[in-house]
């Protein structure tokens, strides 16, 4: 049977995009041309959407042909507006059409509170803080991967949230400062009886650093919605204190990239008045003024691996495993501190 890696070769594009195309996902911009170069080719090969479940040789559900749900807390409209998550999902995507596996469905639990109906599907890949009850309701347990939290029973992949932050903020003291600000969103806990506020690690590691340090001042922490525009209004509140920071730590590229532009606006000097340190590193974050120093975080390859274990669950493994992808520091001029060479 044709599988969509065999599609990617005949049509001429890549296996992410071919597998979204022949999953109707329309919030990809190709052009009609593409999608029916890409149909033509799977006709032609006779390929047929979540076809038959082959078996190996002892009874074990093969990887190829399954068909997989994605389980995605936030909306379509922040998805594209932050690449973190869009790159996870494309990390996904791409590995599934590797693997021969089908991404059938996409819940999204803000748009629409909608009811995870997984009856159909082999497995679930769920993308940040949503419990294991509000997406196992089928009376058959499915396998779920979770990337972005972590659950025992399941398994995950992530980075950890309070090292990224605390190579930040070590950077920024390196540097000299001390009166040190954050940005950041607000984050849930996904559950059947509703959405649970969780204190963000970010957060966290900036009040507890900045309290070893006898240092942490709760006037100087902004917090608002994970959205890039918060970042430019959240900025705008921070501009309005009378004692300003000297440095900042921004949960987010997008929040920093937005906070960079009220500061511009505000004709203030960046590091000069105010050093900013990011997570991300998204690709825009070396082409804003100044470029932005922040934490890499692999995010498209936290997709790959999920889908990797994914594989190897199906193929009989019991035990429930947790990967943490590392993160690097990326020095650049938001800072004051550009790394040579």
């Amino acid at each position: 049977m044709a599988t969509i890696k065999d599609i990617a070769e005949k049509a001429g594009f890549s296996s992410a995009t071919v597998s979204r195309v022949l999953n109707q996902d329309y919030s990809l911009q190709v052009s009609e041309d593409t999608r029916q170069r890409i149909f033509d080719a799977a006709n032609m090969l006779g390929y047929k959407k979540g076809g038959s479940r082959a078996k190996k040789k002892h009874g074990e559900a093969a990887v190829e042909s399954l068909n997989m749900g994605l389980v995605i807390w936030c909306s379509e409209q922040l998805e594209f507006s932050d690449p973190y998550y869009l790159a996870i999902r494309q990390g996904i995507e791409r590995e599934c059409a590797n693997q021969g596996m089908n991404v059938t469905k996409v819940f999204r639990l803000m748009d629409s509170h909608q009811e995870i109906d997984s009856h159909q599907l082999d497995g679930l890949f769920v993308i940040g803080k949503v419990d294991l009850d509000l997406v196992q309701k089928s009376p058959e347990a499915k396998s779920v991967v979770y990337i972005d939290y972590k659950l025992e029973d399941c398994d995950s992949v992530m980075f950890d949230l309070r090292k990224a932050a605390r190579q930040a903020m070590e950077h920024l003291f390196q540097l000299g400062h001390r009166r040190i600000g954050y940005i950041g969103g607000v984050s849930y806990i996904w559950r059947a009886e509703g959405r649970v506020h969780n204190v963000d690690q970010r957060q966290l590691e900036h009040e507890a650093m900045m309290k070893e340090r006898g240092l942490f001042d709760p006037n100087l922490v902004f917090v608002g919605d994970w959205r890039t525009e918060e970042g430019y209004r959240l900025m705008q509140q921070m501009l309005q204190l009378k004692e300003r920071p000297t440095a900042l730590l921004i949960g987010s590229d997008p929040m920093a990239i937005a906070a960079i532009k009220a500061a511009n606006e505000a004709e203030l000097r960046i590091p000069e008045d105010i050093a900013m340190v990011s997570i991300d590193d998204i690709q825009m974050a070396s082409f804003v003024t100044p470029p932005l120093t922040t934490v890499k975080v692999y995010a498209e390859e936290m997709g790959v691996t999920a889908v990797k274990m994914m594989a190897d669950r199906l193929k009989g493994r019991e035990v429930s495993l947790h990967v943490t992808v590392p993160t690097k520091l990326i020095i650049r001029k938001s800072c004051g501190a550009e790394m040579k060479g």
